[in-house]
């Protein structure tokens, strides 16, 4: 009897030790849901890759200019509906295909001058490019693959374009609906390319005249320079009504040679106000 009270016993104790434990291990609200955004950005952007990959991959097989490669990259577009277009280049720069059909008119016309497209050819790799205005009209970044022939020939690549904001969004704005926490994303040179305040998208946080105070730059420098950190800082809330104080954490999303810094933040003031 002694020996099955001492068991019970032991068992409460480690169980109640480990909760304990389990407790310790987890990481701050802000922290979680940071973690979850990089994690699901990163999870966007590499199943961009793996579609542009299939489409290289047929167009490989097929050539450049075949039916089987448009299908294939159609049904890439369909797999990211929020996807505006997909080139498919030459090695030596010209574009071979344009989907959707209202980009048709692109085929034929020679972007080798282009930075990215420089980029691509030179590289020979999967690549996500910085924002840059694309020919379609809209400021986007561009997911290039790499397409090689059956022989190993280096071919070409196949180029997806989207807005950011609407890959990002889709992913991150759930984390943050409904909660004190505000999500925003800039390159490391400054351009914000997500926030859950949508006017501040696409503006530079060291040219803007909005944030000019030297508090903030002195903010956005750090979160531009280092990959991951935590400040706080001084600006309006989301209504534009009045100057808050930000608790921020943030750490960088990425692959292909690209990052993305991704800032959480928390209002001290709201946390006060509700207390």
């Amino acid at each position: 009897m002694r020996t099955a009270v001492f068991i019970a016993a032991l068992f409460i104790a480690v169980t109640v030790l480990g909760a304990g434990c389990t407790g310790e291990s987890r990481p701050p609200p802000e922290e979680a849901v940071l973690q979850e955004a990089v994690a699901r950005i990163n999870g966007e952007l590499a199943s961009v890759r793996a579609s542009a990959g299939e489409s290289a991959r047929v167009l490989g097989e097929a050539g450049l200019t075949s039916t089987a490669g448009e299908r294939a990259v159609r049904q890439a577009m369909l797999n990211h509906p929020y996807t505006e277009s997909t080139l498919v280049v030459t090695k030596d720069g010209i574009v071979a295909m344009a989907v959707p059909d209202s980009y048709a008119g692109t085929v034929g016309s020679d972007i080798s001058s282009h930075l990215e497209t420089g980029r691509s050819i030179r590289k020979q790799v999967p690549l996500v490019s910085e924002v840059f205005p694309l020919a379609e009209g809209y400021a986007g970044v561009a997911q290039s693959y790499p397409v090689f022939g059956e022989g190993g020939e280096y071919l070409g690549f196949v180029s997806i374009a989207y807005r950011p904001e609407t890959l990002i969004g889709r992913t991150v704005a759930p984390l943050a609906n409904g909660t004190a926490y505000d999500i925003w994303v800039t390159q490391t040179d400054g351009v914000v390319i997500y926030d859950t305040t949508p006017e501040e998208i696409g503006k530079n946080l060291f040219s803007d005249p909005a944030y000019r105070s030297p508090a903030l730059q002195e903010a956005f420098s750090r979160i531009a320079a280092e990959s991951s950190g935590s400040l706080t800082y001084s600006f309006w809330d989301t209504d534009w009504a009045r100057t808050v104080t930000k608790e921020a954490v943030w750490g960088t999303a990425g692959i292909d040679g690209t990052e993305w810094r991704v800032v959480v933040t928390r209002s001290q003031d709201a946390e006060e106000t509700a207390a």
